[in-house]
């Protein structure tokens, strides 16, 4: 039997915690799988490599990583994030509202182009209106 591989010295061999294996650690990193092994070596990320009879398992610590669009974030943190977007856009969406109906109430000639752009005007304050109705009448109560 041969005996396993053995990483270069300083680099762990015993994982302490959620890791990703190399291929996928790249990947998520936008790097090529050798420059990764680099920067486990050199210690500017922190993972390691499981010693094995051919060749060594790289790994990197799951907290190392970026989050990537297949790999689910912790349920609190995606809640809080889609929260934090809902407000931001509710917000931004009552601006546009207030801003539409000053435009509205703007003193203009009665000319021809500016029956026209009021015309446009109210058709996209009913638009961010409908955006803003609840999706159901329990809504109605609820206040952000």
């Amino acid at each position: 039997m041969t005996a396993p591989k053995q990483p270069p010295p300083g680099v762990e061999t015993t994982p302490g915690g959620p890791v990703v294996f190399l291929k996928d650690a790249a990947a998520r990193l936008g790097k090529d799988p050798r420059t990764v092994i680099r920067a486990i070596t050199a210690g500017q990320i922190r993972g390691g490599a499981l010693p094995r009879p051919e060749r060594l398992r790289w790994y990197v610590y799951e907290d190392q990583l970026p989050t990537s669009p297949g790999v689910a974030a912790p349920v609190d943190t995606r809640i809080d994030e889609l929260q934090a977007r809902l407000v931001s856009m509710t917000e931004a969406n009552r601006l546009l509202i207030a801003a539409q109906q000053d435009l509205l109430d703007a003193d203009r000639a009665t000319s021809e182009a500016a029956d026209r752009y009021q015309a446009v005007a109210r058709n996209y304050l009913d638009a961010l209106a409908q955006f803003m109705t609840p999706g159901n009448i329990g809504e109605l109560t609820e206040q952000t």
